[in-house]
């Protein structure tokens, strides 16, 4: 019953659960059901991957589809499809709608362990996703509870506890465009295909940390390399 539910998992479960109903590439039209927190109404038998997140909210985020979805992927004309980024986009998708959350690596794990998994966290629930005539897709969410007082390190000033993380070492990826592509697209590539961006010629390159865009710039040679120049550093989660 959603009634034993929380607002919290309640909220963060409905905004992924529609941004995956409507980026899976499942074939059929997806429809959310009724969401839960019993293990038996939303075990899906199929093939599961698992995110953290942290940010507004810290927990993790499945995202379970049926065997028939999972084979079509490992066994597609391009080879075996790797499951986790064949499933990125939607997993990404719901981290977006899930609002100030930074999504963490994602792991292929068994789906009834994940589900159990995810379930047993103090505030969680799982989201079925209904196609014609079946449960395609299982999207749930957990989220951790703290039970003891916030530790004396988390009350220092911002710029003292950001001192602390200034040799940490992230990932920058530069992006040029992106384009979507059907499984068919994939199949008809070859040596000399042009894919078609969304952005222009001249447009400038987005720059990404942990996934999260924080800067555009103009791309350069630098000693035979490409490059960034930075022409504009982005403020909020908006993109300005």
């Amino acid at each position: 019953m959603t009634t034993a539910l929380t607002s919290t998992a309640l909220g963060l479960l409905a905004a992924a659960g529609g941004a995956v109903a409507a980026t899976l590439a499942s074939g059929e039209p997806l429809r959310p059901g009724e969401p839960s927190r019993d293990v038996a109404a939303t075990e899906l038998d199929g093939v599961a991957v698992i995110a953290p997140f942290s940010g507004s909210a810290e927990g993790e985020l499945l995202l379970v589809v049926d065997g028939e979805l999972g084979t079509a992927l490992r066994e597609s004309g391009l080879g075996a499809l790797e499951l986790l980024p064949a499933l990125a986009p939607a997993l990404d998708a719901a981290a977006a709608a899930m609002g100030s959350i930074v999504l963490g690596p994602a792991q292929e794990l068994d789906a009834k362990l994940a589900l159990r998994r995810v379930l047993a966290r103090a505030d969680a629930a799982a989201l079925p996703l209904h196609g014609v005539s079946s449960v395609r897709a299982t999207v749930a969410v957990g989220i951790d509870t703290p039970a003891e007082p916030v530790p004396a390190e988390a009350l220092r000033p911002p710029a003292e506890r950001l001192d602390l993380l200034r040799g940490v070492e992230m990932d920058a990826t530069a992006e040029l465009g992106r384009a979507r592509m059907t499984v068919n697209d994939l199949l008809s590539l070859r040596t000399g295909t042009v894919i078609e961006l969304d952005r222009g010629a001249g447009s400038p390159a987005d720059l990404y940390v942990n996934g999260r865009l924080i800067a555009r710039g103009e791309v350069v040679v630098v000693d035979e390399n490409y490059g960034l120049r930075i022409t504009h550093v982005v403020n909020d989660d908006s993109g300005r």
